[in-house]
């Protein structure tokens, strides 16, 4: 009977340990959190470029981390996405990197005209040549952490063919940063126009042309159906859009919830940079099968004549911030070892 009294003393015994070990677990499981993502893109690109970084996130995360998403100028005009994730107003954003150049001047390197050949080029000097941690220094200033996400190019299209440096002097062209500086030396004429508004603004004549992602996103975009020349090669190989989150929310986030983010974002920037490059390629033929877009290469003699004036534009930048002259120095030292430059 004592035996018994005492067997089961310790299994109550037991049972109050195992209790109050769970009970401690509940009270240090990270309470559930909703975080508002605000884009450039529309509802239906956004839902293209991260539904599946969102999804992975919340089943990652067994529910603990849910993000809505919100299109281009849903909850803030574009233009102020920076200071409003900075205050925290907005948890979280997506946008091409170089939107606020002259705030965060390295993010001016991200993306310039006729450097890198190919997105893997700007991939690698993203990730492996520290291009990244230069970014995430320039945007702690304004309390905001940093993610890289996918690299893209960056096309052309208008409505007269841009094959030669004499076709741009004069076309009025929507565009911002680096791509700006250089269409500027081309001797076309700029202005910068948000994604909501872009389509009504080629419509009626504001601007004759707009650089965006290449010819997948333009034809999400519906550019074809107002613009009827697209530029190839593309200016750009390696713009980024990039995923901003207030600073104070990530790092009230556990370790394993910041590893969760920062998983789920390379994954993720991966997987929408080969779905989107194969977007691309079916979505220029159905251009010039059903819309008669026109393709127009632009002849070597010319692209020589054009990264000429991109060479303008770097050094340019460089001369901007001194993290900017390093970052581009680490530019040129890579493409003299891919043979691009001398």
């Amino acid at each position: 009977m004592i035996k018994a009294k005492r067997r089961l003393a310790i299994g109550l015994a037991i049972m109050m340990v195992i209790g109050m070990a769970g009970l401690a677990m509940a009270e240090q499981a990270p309470k559930p959190i909703t975080l508002k993502l605000q884009g450039h893109l529309i509802p239906g690109d956004m839902k293209r470029t991260v539904g599946r970084f969102v999804d992975a996130v919340e089943s990652m995360s067994n529910g603990q981390i849910k993000i809505k998403l919100f299109g281009s100028d849903a909850i803030v005009p574009t233009k102020e996405i920076l200071n409003t994730v900075g205050s925290g107003a907005l948890e979280m954003a997506l946008i091409a990197e170089g939107y606020w150049h002259k705030l965060i001047p390295v993010s001016e390197v991200a993306g310039l005209p006729f450097a890198f050949r190919n997105i893997w080029e700007a991939e690698y000097f993203m990730y492996h040549m520290g291009f990244a941690d230069m970014l995430k220094k320039g945007y702690a200033k304004y309390n905001i952490y940093h993610l890289p996400y996918e690299a893209y190019p960056v096309g052309i299209m208008s409505k007269k063919p841009l094959k030669t440096v004499e076709d741009f002097k004069g076309a009025k062209i929507r565009g911002y940063g680096v791509m700006a500086e250089w269409l500027n030396q081309m001797g076309a004429s700029t202005t910068y126009i948000s994604g909501g508004e872009l389509y009504t603004a080629l419509a009626t004549g504001v601007v004759e042309g707009t650089h965006w992602g290449d010819a997948g996103p333009m034809y999400i975009m519906k550019f074809h159906e107002v613009l009827k020349n697209y530029m190839m090669p593309e200016p750009i190989m390696g713009g980024w859009n990039n995923l901003l989150i207030n600073m104070d929310v990530w790092k009230k986030l556990t370790p394993v919830q910041q590893r969760i983010i920062e998983s789920a974002a390379l994954g993720n920037g991966f997987w929408s940079t080969t779905n989107t490059r194969i977007i691309a390629e079916k979505s220029l033929k159905k251009m010039v099968a059903d819309w008669n877009v026109k393709v127009n290469k632009v002849p070597d003699d010319q692209i020589d004549k054009m990264t000429d004036a991109a060479k303008v534009v770097w050094d340019k930048v460089a001369a901007k911030d001194p993290t900017n002259a390093e970052a581009i120095t680490k530019m040129k030292g890579f493409l003299k070892e891919l043979g691009y430059i001398k």
